[in-house]
């Protein structure tokens, strides 16, 4: 693994190497690459590269955690040189259009409120000791019944009033499974969530 940071900044650059060693070039090569990111973005944490070198596929996956965000991007193809070209390409177009879709939003007051979360622990009970006879009804009944469900912490998370291309744009650049906002257009309070088809569920909660 190597550790290098960009002269003058205060954020990291990580290289993986799987199946294949980090050479100078290789290094150097993802430098200039992600040099072009330091043109267009700010307030970068750190920068994660993984390589991986198959005989058939070569490939580059790229996480950029920032501030307030989180951008990953990859590319697999039969050259190492051209998958890290398409990797570093989809992270800085993703970084440009949530910054294009924020432009207009520059000026404006976003007001936010604390909303309170309760982390709930699963339960423990096996269900696959219910007897199959029970009817589900009673078998769902006889569960709660056993055992109830414990809030074992809590936080406390920002709400934000967003568009739905907002909301939509933060979900594509992040790995959330879901986002819970207060809509920008009705002020209602709505939570965007993954669909296993890689589309997205919109719920309106008020």
């Amino acid at each position: 693994m190597e550790k290098s940071k960009f002269e003058g900044q205060e954020y990291h650059l990580f290289i993986v190497g799987k199946h294949i060693e980090i050479t100078d070039a290789i290094r150097q090569y993802v430098f200039e690459k992600l040099s072009r990111i330091e043109k267009i973005a700010d307030r970068i944490i750190d920068i994660h590269v993984i390589i991986d070198a198959q005989k058939l596929e070569q490939s580059c996956s790229i996480l950029m955690n920032f501030i307030h965000f989180q951008v990953k991007a990859s590319a697999s193809t039969d050259n190492l040189y051209s998958a890290i070209d398409k990797a570093s390409d989809r992270a800085i177009a993703l970084i440009r259009k949530y910054k294009t879709k924020l432009q207009s939003k520059r000026f404006k007051d976003l007001t936010t409120v604390d909303i309170h979360v309760n982390v709930i622990e699963p339960l423990q009970d096996n269900l696959k000791a219910i007897n199959d006879d029970i009817l589900a009804e009673n078998a769902r009944r006889e569960v709660e019944n056993k055992q109830i469900h414990q809030v074992v912490a809590k936080e406390t998370i920002p709400l934000k009033v967003l568009t739905q291309d907002e909301a939509v744009i933060k979900m594509e650049i992040s790995d959330l499974p879901f986002l819970i906002y207060r809509s920008e257009e009705d002020q209602k309070l709505k939570v965007i969530y993954r669909r296993e088809d890689s589309n997205y569920g919109l719920v309106q909660v008020q």
